[in-house]
Parts: C-alpha cells; structure tokens; sequence
C-alpha cells in the first residue's frame, strides 16, 4: 500500500480566524467566570483569616502567650509621642507648681523605665528632691504595629494566631456537626416511621436548649476548655444539618431514579451513599460555609463570657474581654480583636450567599 506524501493543505483564512476566536472565546469565558467572583468577600477572608491561619509563624513578630510587662499598653505605632510630668520625690515645690512623689514610687517608676531623674543618668536612683520626669502616657512603637494589652503581649501578633484558632476550632465543630447531622437527617428522611420520630424529637430539644447555660455550667464544672467550646457547638448546630437533610431526602427518594435503583437491587446502603447523598452535597456546602461566621462568632462571644477558649491563648473573644476596663484610654487592647471579628464574619456570610446563588438551581432559575 502505497504512501501518500502529499504536503497538508495550510490552514483556510476563515479557519484560522475561526481558530483565533475559539481561544479568544475561551478567555472571555475565564475572565467572565473570575469577574463573578466575590472578590470582596474572598479578600477580606484571606487577609483575616486563611492566610493568618496557616503563615502565622511566619506573620506573627511576638510569641503571642508571652508578653513584656515593661512594654504593657503600649498605643499602635502610629500613636502620638509620649506625654510625661515632672515631679519631685518627696518634697513639694510650689514655686514651680510641682507635684510630690514618695521615694519609694519614684524608685519603682525608674526600675521599670516609667520615669528618669533630671540631671542624672538614666537609671540612677532618685533621691529626696530630685526632680522626676514620669511617662504618663507612651508613644507608639513599630516594635508593636497594633500595640500591646495590659499584659505586654503584642496585640497583632495575637490576632494573627487567634485566627488559626477561630479557623481550627469551626472547622472541626462543623465538621463534626455536619456529619452527625447529616447522617441522622438521611436516614430520618429515607427509612421514615420511628426513626423518624425520635430524630426530631431530638431537633426540637436540641433547638430549645440555651447555648450560654450550657457552656457556662461546663465552665464552672470542668473549667474553661476548647472541648467545652466543641461541645457546645456540636449540641446546637447538628440539629439545622439534620433537618434541612431530611427535607431534601424525603423529596429524593420519591425521584423515579431512585425507583429505578430499587428495581436494579441496589441497597438501601447503596441508595443513600450513591444515589442521595450526592445530591445533597451542594446543599451541605452552602450550610456549613454559612455556619462557619456563626460558629467564628459564637466561639468569640463565649471566650468573652469566659466559657471559652482559657488564657493565654489567643482566642479574639478573650482579647476583647481584656480591654473592655480599658476601652477608654487603651482602645486599640479590643478594638482590632473586635475589627477582626467583623470582617471575619462579614466575608464568610458574604461567600455563603454567594455559593448558594451559584449552587442552588432553584436561587439560578431565579
């Protein structure tokens, strides 16, 4: 048989242009699908949380369990610079309007660094007379970006690794939550009858027990823990998967594809992993992401209570709890905890509405 070596015929004008426009079609599609994005959302999220949570060795300039008692309460570094007042130990001056101070104050204001003797080296211990020069309020430092709290820990460094935790202690309570409650609501919804009974029964009573109560009795019985916290969360939110999932499976099994899989001899094993579950994955999605800022917040508002979260872990419940007493003229001890918390929520219930626009058909027919 012979061989054809006839030289391919190049390329039509109309073909290549046909070509160019498939490419370019292509790329208009990505750009379209990127611009749907919520980018917004997405970047609020990355910035507070995801990228905190996993470089936050690397981000964090202080180990945020330990702090300088002599560096405590120190303003952000773009604060104004330090005010002080001159005094002198132990011996009014009212010539000069000045103001006394015991020895043994000035003596500990110097030891720590709060105050120096006039005319003497810094450090010098202060003598009956001596005119002292006392920091009453301190200037930012860019050793500290967003300051310190009362106990010298560096604000920033703390809110860097909270977010590790916020983002560690949600995900496994939702995932934990969601799986209890996810199996429970399948099979309450696929079998029917008794199970079904006794699994809502059980959604009624999770739904009307106080979450607060609870976490506060684990507090004073087993003391503040990250269990009890888990614990708390997994009681309330594993009862919204297993309702919502048994609303979905009692509308699936009636699907004729699932009369089919009966009529094959597929198990009822088999039915519910391959043929129901699947069909209630978007659904778990949406739900969990928007339970993701509830859990955030209320993992937050229990650490506040002190039921949470125990010091000195960097829970951004317990940072805004520490500066409450100080809100005044300390702000920044809870107002960037309290920032974090914001955006962090924000985002995440932002992307929740997103994801169940795109994910659910009934919000797309729309």
């Amino acid at each position: 048989m012979a061989i054809s070596t006839s030289p391919v015929p190049a390329a039509t004008p109309a073909e290549e242009a046909e070509a160019s426009v498939g490419t370019g079609g292509k790329i208009a599609h990505w750009v379209r699908e990127v611009r749907r994005l919520p980018l917004l959302p997405l970047s609020l999220l990355l910035v507070f949380l995801i990228i905190p949570a996993i470089f936050a060795e690397l981000i964090a300039p202080h180990n945020a369990r330990r702090g300088d008692l002599d560096d405590r309460l120190v303003p952000p570094a773009w604060s104004g610079g330090k005010m002080s007042v001159r005094t002198v130990v132990e011996k009014v001056n009212r010539e000069n309007r000045q103001n006394e101070v015991k020895l043994s104050d000035a003596e500990r204001n110097v030891r720590i660094g709060d105050a120096s003797v006039v005319g003497k080296p810094e450090g010098a211990a202060p003598e009956v007379g001596d005119q002292l020069v006392t920091v009453i309020k301190q200037g930012g430092s860019t050793k500290y970006l967003l300051g310190t709290d009362k106990n010298g820990m560096d604000i920033f460094s703390r809110i860097v690794h909270g977010a590790r935790l916020a983002l560690v202690v949600s995900l496994m309570a939702i995932f934990v939550s969601g799986f209890i409650g996810t199996v429970l609501g399948i099979l309450a919804g696929y079998f029917g009858g008794w199970i079904d009974t006794v699994v809502m029964r059980l959604v009624d009573m999770s739904l009307s027990i106080s979450l607060v109560l609870i976490a506060l009795v684990l507090a004073a019985t087993l003391g503040p823990r990250i269990e009890n916290v888990l614990i708390v969360v997994c009681l309330f939110l594993w009862s919204r998967y297993a309702r919502l999932v048994r609303g979905e499976t009692l509308a699936l099994k009636t699907q004729d594809f699932i009369a089919r899989s009966r009529v094959a001899g597929a198990s009822q094993f088999r039915i519910m992993l391959r043929h129901i579950f699947p069909n209630l994955v978007n659904t778990i999605i949406v739900l969990a992401t928007l339970q993701l800022g509830f859990v955030i917040l209320l993992e937050a508002g229990l650490s506040f209570l002190g039921a949470g979260i125990p010091r000195p872990n960097p829970a951004w419940g317990l940072m805004v709890a520490d500066g409450r007493e100080l809100i005044i003229d300390s702000w920044w001890v809870s107002f960037f905890p309290g920032l974090a918390i914001l955006f962090t929520v924000l985002s995440v219930n932002l992307l929740g509405d997103w994801l169940r626009d795109r994910l659910d058909p009934k919000q797309r027919n729309v």
